[in-house]
């Protein structure tokens, strides 16, 4: 049984119950911040388990917290008393703060929204599900022996059944708000400790010191021969400060001799390259007429960027996008077609166009820095072990991550998975072909 089949379990009715009437909010909308709360707990303890000192808390935290699932046999009568509801909220709340530190505001204000309760109520809730979830996991850790590493791994099993049981509607605020980007597009994974971290493991013993010259300044202080030693050093410092000086003078003169529109395009170019992420992205040139152009050397310097920028541009995409994306009298919301991107079946490896075409997306979200769009990705062609909803997820997220780091800032661009985009539900009796494609839908132009 998975770990999120123990938490529904755990998380009957009636305990549900016994916590909408804690934090007087509706059943429905408390069970709904409660799976809400669920999933991002458990993802944002995946992220925190991709690096050694992630996977050394969330261990500690349980032993030395005690968690081993001892409450969970009767939490109903556990939850029954305010006075012991309220110590598993303030414990589970100076966790979070721990595991996931700085985020506790915007989780809650995220799960308020999302179920349409109280922010108080989102924190509450916060707090009594993140013991919840502890102690759940703690029990696991105690039936099946496992050390730190066996921690993570085990949590890590659950990333399949993670990106398939989170609601469509909640999946993108989740990724995006906890950072779960390479999560979900399975391009990360559990950090191993070093031997030396490992609790029962042999650390290595120091090398033998070896006898060196000891600098006692109390023990000469008061001697001639410490004094003369003071003097000494005072001299030589003295000496190689002016030696310096001069030195960096003579540069500094040589440099300065017809060359100060050198050093300031210089300095314009270091800060350039220093720039945040998220500036660079929105800071491209626009091209110049090709008999316009100035001949200087910032000129010279910019040539290569917009000679790549003047490929990308050339792309059937922007051809397509560009009178839509300029004429302020047509809505937003239209589809486009993404044909350049696709994936080898049932694989997260993309064909050899692919990567043409999300440079040529890149390049027009650099261009149209207001522009914000949604990729929507359909799969039919899922392997054993994942659904189609799940694969589809995977691809446009892995196609957000490559924009993201091109220079795109990750609110600009929402990704859902639709799978076969045939729905269950569906009684219209008309039959509907299953699709394996990407599109993308303009949500602010």
């Amino acid at each position: 049984m998975n770990l999120f089949a123990n938490l529904t379990n755990v998380l009957n009715s009636e305990v549900l119950s016994r916590i909408a009437t804690y934090i007087d909010e509706p059943i429905e909308k408390t069970s709904k911040a409660v799976d809400g709360l669920v999933y991002t707990i458990v993802g944002g303890l995946m992220k925190r388990t991709t690096s050694e000192i992630g996977v050394n808390q969330l261990f500690n935290h349980i032993q030395k917290g005690r968690y081993d699932g001892t409450p969970l046999d009767n939490l109903a009568t556990v939850l029954r008393d305010p006075a012991h509801t309220n110590m598993l909220i303030t414990q589970g709340n100076d966790v979070i703060s721990h595991l996931l530190p700085a985020m506790k505001s915007s989780i809650g204000s995220m799960i308020s929204g999302y179920a349409n309760i109280r922010n108080s109520s989102a924190i509450s809730l916060l707090g009594l599900t993140t013991t919840i979830v502890l102690q759940v996991l703690g029990k696991q850790v105690k039936e099946q022996k496992l050390d730190a590493d066996g921690l993570a791994a085990t949590l890590f099993t659950e990333r399949e059944s993670f990106v398939n049981i989170v609601p469509e509607s909640f999946m993108p605020q989740l990724v995006d708000k906890v950072g779960l980007h390479q999560i979900v597009a399975g391009a990360a994974g559990p950090a191993r400790r070093t031997p030396a971290d490992a609790p029962g493991k042999p650390v290595a013993t120091a090398a033998p010191v070896r006898p060196t010259i000891a600098y006692d300044v109390a023990d000469d202080s008061d001697s001639d021969n410490g004094a003369l030693t003071k003097w000494g050093v005072g001299i030589l410092v003295a000496l190689a400060l002016a030696f310096g000086g001069y030195y960096l003078y003579q540069n500094t003169q040589k440099y300065s001799d017809g060359q100060e529109e050198t050093a300031d395009l210089a300095t314009v170019t270091s800060d350039t390259i220093q720039a945040d992420t998220v500036t660079r992205s929105l800071a491209v040139p626009k091209e110049q007429p090709a008999a316009t152009a100035p001949k200087s050397a910032t000129t010279a310097i910019a040539t290569p960027a917009t000679a790549t920028a003047t490929t990308a541009v050339a792309g059937s995409l922007t051809r397509e996008m560009t009178p839509y994306l300029t004429n302020p009298t047509l809505p937003k919301g239209r589809f486009f077609a993404l044909p350049g991107i696709a994936f080898q079946p049932g694989s997260l490896s993309m064909t050899a166009t692919s990567q043409a075409s999300i440079n040529e997306l890149s390049t027009l979200l650099k261009t149209y820095p207001q522009l914000q769009i949604q990729l929507v990705g359909y799969a039919n062609d899922a392997q054993v072990g994942i659904t189609n909803k799940g694969l589809s997820f995977k691809r446009v997220n892995l196609i957000k991550q490559q924009l993201i780091t091109s220079g795109i800032n990750f609110q600009r661009v929402d990704a859902i998975g639709r799978g076969t985009g045939v729905m269950r539900n569906d009684t219209s009796r008309i039959q509907r072909p299953s699709m394996r494609k990407i599109v993308m839908r303009v949500v602010v132009k």
